[in-house]
């Protein structure tokens, strides 16, 4: 053991606590911080998988998460192809599923646990084997025929019954293999008929122009298709359609299986060919089967499509090669490739809702030509005069040519997942109320009967949706009469824009699809995020739901969606998987389920979270990782954490057990550090407490617009315009009509918040009639709305000689300035800090450079909660100011304690010295008080003693440590070890020394400390066989203040590592496999987790925090 010595004034160590020195604080505030209460503490999803239940294996998890302090667990049942490893495999809702069921849930009540389950077998979304077919998700689908002047219409074509995403195309495979049996299920919908506006383009021949190869004309039947091959180093191939003779274009319809980018040339020959148009590659993870592009209306002989090679899917991290979605593809298969030679509304099919995603207000866009639109009056409603077997009792007046559509519907397919056979069916109709309310009634009354459970209070107390995985649909047998409830008028007229036609012009042709596919959103917000609500609040149970997750693949407002949930939930990754760097999408995601929670009151906002794909890296987290991704969470406004996962392990003696196939986390009992979790968890239940505390405090309402949702926007890039250190909100146009109102020049919810600035972002160019006369009655009222200028409307409602009129009003004509209307007044820019310095508000949160701190504030009474994050690799210790007075405090969740800090009241503002580690976070609590200075003397490091002895080291021989006790002269890594049992050990080994300390270390006005330097992964810490605390986040510090005296002590330190190093020792030629991992990827080759305790230990004395 050697002293180091004084020094004088050395590093700084910030976070020491200084209880002689501490202000009294709130005492419940101060209680449920230091004790959390249960609420507070984090939530499991518990995956049983693949019928690998037994009741001992349960119980044991249960009984684990109870000692490590978890709050709830939330229960799935699936399958994602988990080796089956119990003798008698239990399916959901087995006998046997059921026994262990019940018995698991009231051991979880024994121990206070909420107990949820998930919304369906599997994971997504609402369906099950229970649903029949004519309650499945739906599209609509249609048949045309062409009658002459005349014409008896005689038997209608059958529209396409093929279950599948579009037409006669056939279902994805989805979760796994392609069902034996497909089910279909078929209705009409309506019949209707119009004029032909003009001729049917002559037939052409089709020719690979890169080959000379002519091939059979591709047609709307999707009957057949032609494959186009891209050889190696070429990235282009080319359809030739030649007519005999010019014709003249006007769109272009394809199906395909892969969306390239696409341009269109066309000439009276191969050598004149001049470019038409070009079209990007889809946008959407899902675009529409078929897409129509309308064309610049064009005279020519010879047209040519030039296909790029699409391509290859992004990386995604953790993904492990057999699940690897390949580069770009080596071929194009077209179904459909057919030029037009009437208008066509463009890419009708998407905004139809063949697709998840559709850009209204994208200017770029072609629009449709009008030389061949239809009056609205022409259409002729012949419903009524279909007969069973498809016969139409009409015949086509003598005035020209006729088109007549009959529209029905078929389904499109999707199944519920990943989830067992027995447990796989059909997704619920999401759009009828009546089929989710028999989903939903069935699958409880599954539990409540056959798992004997109850539901509710003692039972099963929550449901949740996860995100959405559940595709499109389109249609539902009462879509037209709910679509003239909910936008006041007959869509009859306008029903041949579905099928791609123009009605009286391109604009209002477009203006009837947003109608149509808002109407979609509503249905899907109210029949089943609204329908599942009601029937788990009948049941005295709590709803949580996500939304659109990581990518927009559902038709809905996810805003809208988790407002209809007592508790708004979110996802976000521990790293992306399917989000670009930084996980634009996600923090979107968890910004959007608290600004639900914000404006609609309700107290909790949970995310599931650190999800992880590890199929090459399983088992190899700790908590020192975990926390800041956790931290980031927080900050965008989490305070509950629904922890992924923890997979039910049904062995008690084989470790380390199964996984959600390469999903993780791995948080369960068989994880090398699962004995010293209890600290990580409690530090996320502090957090979770303090920010559950009052009210989230927001100076701005970010209102998106009416087209667009939020993971939409923020896909690729995350990019709010909210300057740093301003709360602020998103508000949909549901929240903005319903849910604000002005007071005090603030706009006010009924969930308590207040805002004094509603905000709207450039890229919103279009308002519904609703929505600009929601703005302008606010802001005649008092709001102060900062925004440019709109350009017009959507939707049929109104006028554009309306819109025009509310928009000039608000934001007056040829001016730049600010103007007050009414009571109110309007910023004309998407400039936010023009206008907020323009109206006084200063940042909540201020400081100088540009560290990456977040910040969150919340209010309690007369109390100030800021949360405050540094996500640098630097450690800060900066002057920030704060829009608050009283006396300021830092509350640090890892230990449960508190400290004055130095501040400065500089009027309404304080200025205070806030220091915080690399990747710390904590809080700065403001209690009234009528100070307005303090300035403190911040610890010094006055002594350090390096322990520098010999170290015995016993292993766990049971994990294939050695059985005798190994003497360690310096700290090494074990993964450099010479010795295999150590550089292939995985679990604990147990350090031993005995230490003086000197009586100089103990003086009055110091604190000691036990640094262990660099440990990987965790310490827990014993001095003469009592433990005194577990170090598991850099710095890797121990209190030893009041616990030690003078002279020798025995030490002892349990380090802990990963399950890495054991795993792939167990590759090694000729190794006899200690772990049970029967899905781990790591190999001989693999390498190696630095491991261990590798230093310097040393005994740090310092000074107390005092003033001065």
């Amino acid at each position: 053991m050697k002293l180091i010595g004084l020094l004088a004034c050395a590093s700084v160590l910030a976070l020491f606590p200084s209880p002689a020195f501490a202000e009294e604080s709130a005492p419940e505030l101060q209680e449920g911080f230091q004790e959390p209460p249960q609420e507070a503490r984090p939530h499991l999803w518990w995956h049983w998988m693949d019928g690998n239940v037994t009741v001992e294996g349960a119980l044991a998890d249960l009984e684990w998460m109870h000692r490590m302090g978890i709050g709830g667990v939330h229960a799935f049942s699936g399958s994602l192809g988990v080796p089956v490893v119990v003798d008698e495999p239990a399916p959901f809702m087995s006998e046997r599923w059921a026994q262990a069921f019940e018995v698991a849930i009231e051991r979880a009540h024994e121990y206070g646990m909420e107990v949820v389950i998930a919304g369906s077998p599997g994971w997504s979304q609402t369906g099950g084997p229970w649903v029949a077919p004519q309650d499945g998700m739906k599209k609509y689908v249609w048949s045309e025929v062409t009658l002459e002047g005349g014409q008896s219409a005689g038997r209608l074509p059958q529209p396409p019954v093929t279950t599948g995403d579009f037409a006669a195309l056939t279902v994805p495979s989805g979760w796994g293999e392609a069902p034996t049996v497909t089910p279909e299920a078929y209705g009409d919908a309506a019949v209707f008929a119009f004029p032909m506006p003009g001729d049917r383009l002559p037939l052409a021949h089709y020719v690979s122009a890169d080959q000379g190869e002519e091939f059979a004309s591709l047609t709307p039947e999707l009957s057949h298709s032609v494959t186009l091959p891209f050889t190696e180093g070429e990235d282009l191939r080319s359809v030739d359609i030649v007519y005999d003779e010019p014709v003249e274009v006007h769109a272009l319809t394809m199906a395909m299986e892969k969306w390239p980018a696409f341009e269109i040339w066309a000439g009276a020959s191969p050598d004149s060919l001049r470019p038409l148009a070009s079209f990007a590659a889809a946008a959407a993870e899902h675009p529409s089967p078929q897409q129509t592009f309308a064309l610049p209306a064009t005279t020519a002989q010879h047209y040519r499509i030039a296909f790029q090679r699409p391509p290859g899917p992004p990386p995604r991290p953790g993904l492990p090669p057999q699940f690897s979605r390949g580069g770009a593809p080596d071929s194009l298969k077209i179904y459909r490739l057919e030029l037009l030679g009437e208008a066509r509304v463009n890419q009708f099919e998407a905004k139809a809702g063949f697709s998840s995603i559709a850009n209204f207000d994208d200017q770029s866009l072609q629009q449709a030509s009008s030389t061949s639109a239809i009056a609205p009056a022409a259409v002729v409603d012949l419903t009524s005069r279909l007969q069973a077997d498809g016969t139409l009792d009409w015949t086509a007046p003598d005035n020209g040519r006729w088109t007549v559509v009959r529209l029905g519907w078929s389904l499109t397919g999707q199944t519920n997942g990943p989830a067992e056979p027995e447990a796989t069916g059909l997704e619920v109709d999401k759009l009828d109320a009546s089929a989710v309310h028999e989903y939903i009634t069935t699958l409880l009354a599954l539990y409540r009967d056959n798992a004997n459970v109850a539901l509710g209070e003692g039972g099963i107390n929550a449901l949740l949706t996860d995100s959405w995985e559940a595709g499109v649909q389109n249609w539902t047998p009462r879509i037209l009469s709910d679509f003239e409830r909910l936008r006041g008028y007959d869509p009859q007229p306008w029903l041949p824009v579905l099928v791609g036609r123009v009605v009286v012009d391109p604009a209002s042709s477009e203006a009837f699809l947003f109608d149509f596919r808002q109407t979609l959103e509503d249905l899907l917000i109210e029949n089943h995020y609204g329908t599942l609500a009601r029937v788990a609040g009948e049941q005295g149970m709590t709803y949580y739901t996500e939304a659109q997750g990581d990518t927009p693949r559902a038709i809905v407002d996810g805003l809208a969606a988790k407002a209809r949930a007592d508790i708004p939930t979110a996802e976000f990754w521990y790293r992306p998987f399917a989000t670009d760097p930084g996980q634009p999408s996600l923090i979107a995601d968890v910004r959007e389920a608290a600004s639900a929670a914000h404006i609609y009151g309700k107290p909790f906002v949970a995310v599931e979270a650190l999800t992880v794909a590890a199929g090459t890296d399983p088992w190899s987290f700790s908590p020192a990782m975990l926390q800041p991704v956790a931290d980031r969470i927080f900050a965008y406004g989490a305070n509950r954490l629904l922890l992924h996962e923890s997979t039910s392990q049904p062995f008690l003696d084989r470790a380390p057990g199964l996984s959600l196939g390469f999903f993780g986390q791995f948080l369960n009992r068989n994880e090398t550090w699962a004995d010293e979790a209890r600290p990580f968890f409690d530090y996320l239940a502090r957090t979770s407490f303090m920010l559950q505390q009052g009210q989230y405090q927001a100076d701005i309402a970010y209102f998106y617009g009416d087209e667009q949702s939020l993971s939409q926007l923020f896909h690729h890039d995350f990019n709010t315009n909210v300057p740093k250190g301003y709360g602020y909100d998103y508000l949909d146009a549901r929240s903005l009509a319903h849910e604000v109102h002005v007071a005090d020049g603030q706009l006010v919810t009924s969930g308590g918040m207040a805002y004094r600035i509603l905000y709207m972002p450039s890229h919103v160019r279009h308002l519904t009639i609703a929505t600009l006369e929601r703005l302008q009655s606010l802001v005649e009222q008092g709001a102060t709305l900062v925004a440019d200028k709109p350009v017009g409307r959507f939707g049929m409602a109104g006028t554009e000689a309306q819109a025009a009129e509310i928009i000039d009003h608000l934001w007056g004509v040829g001016t730049g300035q600010s103007r007050d209307v009414g009571l109110g007044r309007v910023y004309p820019t998407s400039d936010l800090a023009l206008a907020l310095k323009a109206e006084g508000i200063t940042p909540d949160v201020a400081f100088a450079g540009t560290s990456e701190l977040l910040s969150l504030h919340r209010r309690s009474g007369e109390t100030d909660i800021y949360y405050l994050s540094n996500q640098g690799d630097e450690p800060l210790s900066l002057p920030i100011t704060f829009r608050a007075t009283g006396t300021p405090q830092l509350w640090s969740a890892d230990r449960g304690e508190t400290r004055a800090l130095s501040f400065a009241r500089q009027g309404q503002n304080t200025e205070v010295s806030v220091p915080l580690d690399a990747g710390q976070s904590g809080f700065v609590v403001f209690q009234p008080s009528a100070a307005t200075e303090l300035t403190l003397s911040e610890p010094r490091t006055l002594r350090e003693t390096l322990l520098d002895n010999e170290w015995e080291v016993d292993f766990q021989a049971q994990r294939g440590g050695p059985e005798e006790t190994v003497t360690f002269e310096i700290l090494t890594d074990w993964s450099e070890n010479a010795d295999p049992r150590i550089r292939y050990f995985s679990g604990a080994a147990t350090y031993r020394a005995d230490i003086d300390i000197d009586a100089d270390m103990l003086e009055s006005g110091t604190r000691l400390y036990l640094d262990l330097g660099e440990v990987n992964e965790l310490a827990t810490v014993f001095i003469d066989g009592r433990e005194v605390g577990t170090a598991w986040k850099s710095p890797y510090r121990i209190d030893l203040t009041g616990q030690v005296t003078a002279g020798q002590h025995h030490l002892e330190l349990k380090v802990t590592n990963l399950w890495v190093n054991r795993l792939i020792g167990d590759k090694q030629e000729g190794a006899s496999p200690l772990a049970f991992a029967p899905q781990s990827p790591y190999t001989a080759e693999s390498p190696l987790r630095s491991s261990g305790l590798l230093g310097p230990v040393r005994l740090v004395q310092t000074s107390e925090l005092t003033p001065g």
